[in-house]
């Protein structure tokens, strides 16, 4: 099977996330079990436009935007060459729904984030974007949570899959040392949809009834110097920067509870990175998060500022409890498993398709 997949960036790129990781893992899975895999992607500062990666054929042109009217034409040019298209739909699709032998790959609507990051003009897009998709809904669907599922069946998809996300990482045996002090820890951009301003605005309330509570905020991104400003000089706020995957995961598991005050996720790849060092999440009850984190059991799902805290503090004042929290998640992140989840992808794939990989 000769496999094309459209997505604006891909892993190589500094500005990937959790989708790049995802196609390149699903990629990655699909070459190793025989299929001949291209990713069509835009181009970034150094980037070569053509090269292959562990086995991937990586195509690269145009910025992030224009990339979709390259990568149409890509398609358009070579339908005969590919057995199956694969239009990765973050926002803006790549107009696969115009291609043969076309599906779409979507981790979630932006929805809340146009206006989050936009302000009133995100109005225009938060109403595009259901119309764009409605577009695709002929064509087989796979997403990664139940929640981004129901997203695209109220908006008519009729054949529509779940291949969630996995770890890149291996799961801990058993809860590592946890810091003396409690400490929290928020993991993701400085930007407004991620709300990292809700993360220390419940540090600041967790610290009126939790003496010694520390917060670690690791990212960057646009709101960085508002975000210090807004933490002051208090020196139980640390901003970590950018943190390498080893730093990542040394903060994540010495930390006591990991705070997702976000807008919506595709479904919170952090909150299992977190789990698989024995760290809960508290974080809001929203499209994604109430997919990755099992309320009561690997974490807790809250309304808001004032509820996360009120959350965070219980958590905090019952050892026990936490404890026996912590080793849920190790339990809970075991199953996340990028070779299941490719073989998973790959089977999916063959039913949606009708299509052997390896004839």
């Amino acid at each position: 099977m000769n496999i094309l997949i459209m997505n604006r960036r891909d892993t190589v790129n500094p500005a990937g996330g959790g989708a790049e990781v995802y196609t390149f893992e699903i990629a990655r899975g699909l070459v190793e079990r025989g299929a001949s895999v291209t990713i069509f992607s835009s181009r970034f500062a150094g980037s070569a436009s053509e090269e292959f990666v562990e086995g991937i054929r990586h195509k690269r042109k145009g910025s992030e935007l224009t990339v979709h009217v390259y990568g149409f034409a890509h398609a358009l040019n070579n339908r005969a060459t590919y057995d199956v298209i694969i239009d990765e739909f973050n926002g803006l699709g790549f107009g696969g729904f115009l291609l043969p032998n076309s599906m779409i790959l979507i981790h979630q609507m932006y929805r809340e984030f146009w206006f989050s990051e936009l302000g009133a003009p995100g109005a225009i897009p938060y109403v595009i974007e259901p119309l764009l998709l409605r577009l695709y809904s002929r064509l087989p669907a796979v997403t990664v949570s139940p929640s981004t599922r129901d997203d695209l069946v109220s908006l008519g998809f009729k054949n529509v899959r779940i291949v969630m996300n996995a770890l890149s990482s291996t799961t801990l045996e058993r809860v590592p040392e946890k810091e003396q002090l409690p400490t929290l820890i928020y993991l993701a951009r400085l930007r407004s949809t991620k709300r990292p301003a809700d993360a220390i605005a419940i540090y600041k309330k967790v610290k009126q009834s939790v003496p010694g509570v520390r917060l670690l905020m690791a990212g960057r991104g646009p709101q960085e110097e508002e975000l210090k400003q807004m933490a002051g000089d208090d020196p139980d706020v640390r901003f970590l920067g950018f943190v390498s995957d080893q730093e990542k995961f040394d903060f994540l598991g010495r930390s006591h509870v990991l705070l997702v005050p976000g807008v919506r996720e595709g479904f919170g790849i952090n909150v299992i990175e977190a789990a698989s060092v024995g760290t809960p999440a508290v974080g809001y009850d929203i499209h994604g998060l109430r997919d990755s984190i099992q309320d009561g059991d690997t974490g807790l799902l809250a309304a808001g500022v004032d509820d996360a805290a009120t959350k965070v503090a219980s958590l905090l004042n019952d050892p026990g409890r936490l404890g026996q929290m912590s080793v849920r998640c190790l339990e809970y992140a075991r199953q996340f498993n990028w070779k299941n989840r490719a073989g998973e992808f790959a089977d999916t794939l063959e039913e949606l398709t009708g299509k052997k990989i390896q004839r």
